[in-house]
């Protein structure tokens, strides 16, 4: 807990409260002394903060000249840092976007799915996937852009059915240059951005500039280009207010739901929901502060106007930031303007909807633990199942890996690692009971049911190390060439019938391939520890790329002193004088 903070300037900036080695959590304060001394009054706070309070050692500050700044400083530092105490935004599920394909010089235009925009070519999310392909054809109708694969494109002769219906120019053949069709992609992008007035404005003074020039030609391009966008307003049903805004509206109840409503011409274009796993409703100005910034990642996506359906007091303060960050005017209503009232109606559904959704997900393990409680007849609530591995290098570097997953899968909490002494290695019974042993000492973290990765040797080597006759022991051999599914599993009682493609099956192979992973992981990095400090480092004339060598040929310190000296000639940068420095090596 951090005692002093007599360093703290009375000044707007941003804090960052560190543990013992990394960046726990970033905030900002129009008054930095304030805030970071509000951490540490003697009142109990929310979970969130409580756990601040004691897991922060250190403090460290950067002001600013305004709060503004220090809002706009702490959405890149929480970008980049990530850090384990802001809120981790989580989308609730895919979402179909128009992809524009950029690395290609004809780049084409796609549906596909996605949990957020991963570059600038997303444009998104959409409600569904019909509305994509609906805005593709729109967009195609236009610009006449192409979405085809790009092997279709690089093998085409002649143009397709789509360059005949007038949605493509079919570039494959060259019937329109790079930078003519570079310009409709711009084109095609900012319509999507709802730049419509702009877009026709553009559109007109281009064609009357070639008109001018006498260069009909491309006038034509550019008035059809005008006609389509104008017949396809015609085509929409007139609204009445026909509204640009995104609306958000969050729920709040033993978790948080966020719903963001995208509306454009007065249509609803694109939906999209977040999940937060825990009640945020202290903290609303700090969930659509991040929420906001999360999810405007590129400066073409953020409309003028955005109506936040929930009580903030940062209103101006949000507004200033995006304007500074984004470049453009940015109007942020905390009532609902003319004509989207229907609108808010449906983001707050959306955003209730989300936090049902959450409370009927059941966990994805439990039917399985159920099935698995069921065959075995075991009287357990909340089971949980520890998987046991052994992973070394001929004998060096033992190590044990055990994984705990329960009915909502892996619990990274309860993973641990055992170093196996030197005595039990290459001795994988030995090791096993060792492991297993030493596990159950800690009684906070007894299992209800054990699996280790063998056969009837390691079932017998640990049955004397479980005393409660209530934990499951099974055992889980690899089948005929190793397969994967061609397992035998064993109980103390002999083999089991498990069918192969049950879920019991694929829980008990999820576990041992998890506790498999796991231990060669520590067995690796205990390898890299042992080269990057060794008796080697002594030894003058050998650099990291020898000893690398050494080891990875000799494994450990040992088989290089039994090795034959010739055999170490062999190796690379390695004479007489260095070989003899190696072998007076004393362990």
């Amino acid at each position: 807990m951090i005692k002093d903070l007599s360093h703290v300037p009375n000044k707007p900036g941003v804090y960052q409260f560190f543990d013992d080695s990394k960046i726990i959590y970033i905030g900002k304060a129009k008054d930095l002394n304030k805030r970071v001394r509000s951490y540490f009054t003697p009142s109990i706070k929310d979970r969130k903060t409580e756990q601040i309070k004691k897991q922060a050692i250190k403090v460290e500050t950067f002001t600013t000249h305004s709060e503004t700044e220090a809002l706009i400083l702490e959405q890149q530092l929480i970008k980049e840092y990530k850090p384990k105490f802001n809120i981790l935004l989580r989308d609730d599920k895919t979402y179909p976007f128009i992809y524009f394909l950029g690395s290609h010089d004809f780049p084409s235009i796609h549906l596909k799915r996605s949990k957020q925009a991963i570059d600038k070519n997303f444009y998104g999310p959409y409600t569904n996937a019909r509305l994509v392909r609906d805005q593709i054809k729109e967009l195609q109708k236009i610009f006449r852009l192409r979405n085809c694969s790009n092997s279709t494109f690089s093998n085409r002769s002649r143009p397709c059915i789509e360059y005949q219906m007038k949605r493509c120019s079919a570039p494959c053949v060259n019937l329109i240059s790079k930078s003519d069709y570079a310009e409709d992609i711009s084109s095609a992008q900012r319509y999507l951005t709802s730049e419509k007035k702009y877009i026709k404005k553009i559109l007109r003074e281009k064609m009357l500039r070639h008109s001018e020039l006498l260069q009909f030609e491309e006038a034509d391009r550019y008035k059809k280009r005008l006609d389509s966008i104008i017949s396809l307003e015609d085509e929409a049903s007139i609204n009445i207010h026909p509204l640009d805004i995104d609306i958000w509206h969050g729920s709040f109840k033993h978790k948080t739901g966020i719903a963001k409503i995208s509306v454009r011409d007065g249509k609803v274009r694109s939906t999209k929901t977040y999940l937060i796993d825990s009640d945020e409703s202290s903290q609303v100005d700090n969930v659509f502060r991040r929420a906001i910034f999360h999810n405007y990642l590129h400066k073409n996506q953020i409309p003028n106007k955005i109506l936040i359906g929930n009580k903030i007091c940062e209103r101006k303060l949000l507004q200033e930031a995006l304007e500074q960050t984004f470049k453009k005017k940015v109007n942020i209503f905390i009532k609902a303007p003319k004509g989207s009232k229907n609108f808010l109606d449906l983001a707050k559904l959306n955003s209730k909807q989300t936090l049902i959704n959450s409370e009927k997900k059941e966990p994805p393990m439990k039917q399985a633990f159920k099935e698995l409680i069921k065959k075995f007849n075991l009287n357990l609530n909340n089971p949980s199942l520890d998987c046991f591995d052994i992973s070394h290098h001929s004998g060096s570097n033992p190590k044990a890996g055990i994984v705990r997953f329960n009915e909502y899968g892996k619990d990274k909490k309860l993973y641990r690692t055992y170093n196996i002494p030197k005595t039990l290695g290459g001795n994988d019974t030995g090791s096993i009971a060792y492991a297993i042993s030493k596990r159950l000492k800690n009684k906070n973290e007894r299992p209800d049911i054990i699996l280790v990765d063998g056969g009837k040797a390691q079932l017998n080597a640990i049955k004397s190390n479980i005393q409660n006759e209530e934990t499951l022991i099974l055992a889980i051999e690899k089948g005929s060439n190793r397969k994967t599914f061609t397992e035998s599993i064993y109980s103390l009682k002999g083999q089991e019938s498990v069918k192969q493609d049950s879920i019991v099956f694929n829980l008990l192979v999820q576990a041992r391939d998890e506790a498999h992973r796991f231990a060669i992981k520590a067995n690796r990095s205990a390898k890299r520890k042992m080269m990057h400090k060794s008796a080697l480092d002594t030894i003058s004339g050998i650099g990291p790329k020898t000893k690398e060598a050494l080891f990875t040929k000799y494994k450990s310190i040992n088989g290089i002193l039994q090795a034959e000296d010739k055999e170490i000639l062999k190796i690379p940068r390695i004479n007489k004088a260095i070989l003899k420095k190696i072998k007076n090596i004393k362990i």
